[in-house]
């Protein structure tokens, strides 16, 4: 029983001593490590997968392949669309392509228009102008 203290004694002054004894090592400083380049664009221009009227052709283009359609085609939601550029609606309305109108291969038409009011507010929001809520006094 004399024995007991003594031992407990000694085993709580070695686990102090161990929990002591790890030392914090001081890691080397860090080299600057230059950024991945970012994979390069295709030399040329590509453009989405979808149907693009140009130069009064209807330029189907998929998995970067671009050429004149020349069957009519039809698209994902029932849309059908000829060579000469008319798009029939699943709805059964028509509209003609006009130069620098896009319809994906989903069937989202998309003319020039659109494409002219998005840029417009685009360059408002970066140029820091448009809506702006102003504050009542």
């Amino acid at each position: 029983m004399k024995l007991f203290p003594t031992l407990c004694a000694a085993l709580l002054l070695t686990s102090l001593a161990t929990l002591s004894a790890e030392a914090q090592t001081k890691l080397p400083p860090r080299r600057p490590v230059q950024p991945r380049p970012k994979a390069a664009a295709p030399v040329g221009v590509t453009m989405k997968d979808g149907f693009l009227m140009k130069d009064g052709k209807v330029m189907v283009t998929r998995d970067a392949h671009t050429e004149p359609l020349t069957t009519e085609t039809s698209v994902v939601n029932g849309t059908k669309i000829n060579a000469s550029g008319l798009v029939t609606m699943p709805n059964g309305t028509t509209t003609t392509l006009k130069e620098g109108d896009y319809m994906s291969l989903t069937g989202r038409l998309t003319t020039m228009a659109m494409k002219a009011e998005q840029d417009s507010l685009m360059q408002l929001a970066k140029n820091g102008k448009g809506k702006v809520k102003m504050k009542k006094k």
